[in-house]
């Protein structure tokens, strides 16, 4: 299970703070260009980063050599610093994992309505949701939404843990009996037919799930990148290896990405990446899966030996 490892990682998450968080405005733009000069490709910034007064600025300088994502939750606020900034060069991704109603079910006409007034004002977003045990079932509704109004992709995205939950709790994260539950729900969908928008999955186990039978598709997928091509950047310019793996390895601006990468903590986690978790022993499935998702395991899970949250044990 080794890594060929990187001397600095390829796409960054950053939790870009909102102007209530306290941080003052001119850190950001020295962490951005801590992040352009590591080269990194591709850059999310996550949270509400258009409440945050130095978005623009650090707009302007990731935009110069990265792919930017630029994370929206839809509220008044963040639709009107929209509409003062220019749509190019931003992909915009708009988080709808709040958008759940007290039942647990989206509500897609408050959806459509917001989807409609990004369009009014140039951009053409892509949708994120976050699987949680309680609005799995949501998933083939809003594949649907995603088809019938021409929303190209849609994102299950990780987890996020650590200091900050965004809107949700550990408690929250889907385990392997909400996964077996949701089988049959999809299965009833998908034999209805029709057609599909463009999916980016990140779990494993949910993505054989919607996906059945088109493993040749993960071939790319080498096993957990948290702390190699993958790295997170907190509130405070703290570096981590994952979203999914709260673990403090540096900060920006005050270090490099590349002194960060050539640490013996960035090391450690990539070592501890290369064992075989205690709870997949005598799996044969390991050199597809990897062990999964190794921070919310590492984290979530070690009573089941590390092993993945959605797996229900060795095959």
């Amino acid at each position: 299970m080794g890594l060929d490892l990187l001397d600095t990682p390829v796409r960054l998450t950053w939790d870009f703070p909102d102007d209530a968080t306290g941080q003052q405005g001119p850190s950001l733009p020295a962490v951005a260009e801590a992040v352009m000069d590591a080269g990194v490709f591709f850059v999310t910034l996550q949270g509400r980063p258009l409440l945050h007064p130095a978005l623009k600025e650090v707009l302007e300088i990731l935009g110069g050599g990265c792919q930017l994502l630029l994370t929206c939750c839809g509220s008044h606020a963040e639709m009107t610093r929209l509409a003062q900034l220019s749509p190019a060069g931003v992909q915009l991704l708009l988080n709808i994992t709040s958008f759940a109603q007290d039942a647990g079910k989206i509500d897609l006409s408050h959806l459509l309505n917001v989807v409609l007034e990004l369009r009014e004002i140039g951009y053409e977003p892509h949708i994120a949701f976050t699987p949680l045990r309680g609005n799995l079932n949501n998933i083939p509704a809003l594949l649907s939404f995603c088809v019938e109004h021409k929303i190209l992709r849609f994102k299950l995205s990780n987890a996020h843990i650590g200091d900050s939950f965004h809107d949700y709790s550990a408690e929250q994260l889907p385990r392997w009996q909400d996964l077996e539950a949701f089988r049959e729900t999809w299965k009833n969908f998908i034999e209805s037919g029709g057609p599909l928008p463009e999916m980016e999955i990140h779990d494993l186990f949910l993505w054989e799930i919607m996906t059945p039978g088109q493993k040749q598709n993960r071939t790319e997928y080498g096993g957990c990148q948290a702390g190699n091509s993958l790295s997170h950047v907190d509130c405070h310019g703290v570096v981590h290896p994952c979203a999914a793996w709260p673990q403090p390895l540096g900060c920006l601006p005050g270090q490099s990405l590349e002194e960060i990468w050539n640490s013996s903590e960035r090391f450690a986690v990539c070592e501890a990446i290369a064992q075989r978790p205690e709870g997949c022993h005598e799996c044969s499935d390991l050199d597809i899966c990897f062990g999964g998702c190794r921070g919310l395991a590492r984290n979530l899970n070690r009573s089941a030996g590390e092993r993945d949250l959605m797996c229900s044990g060795p095959r």
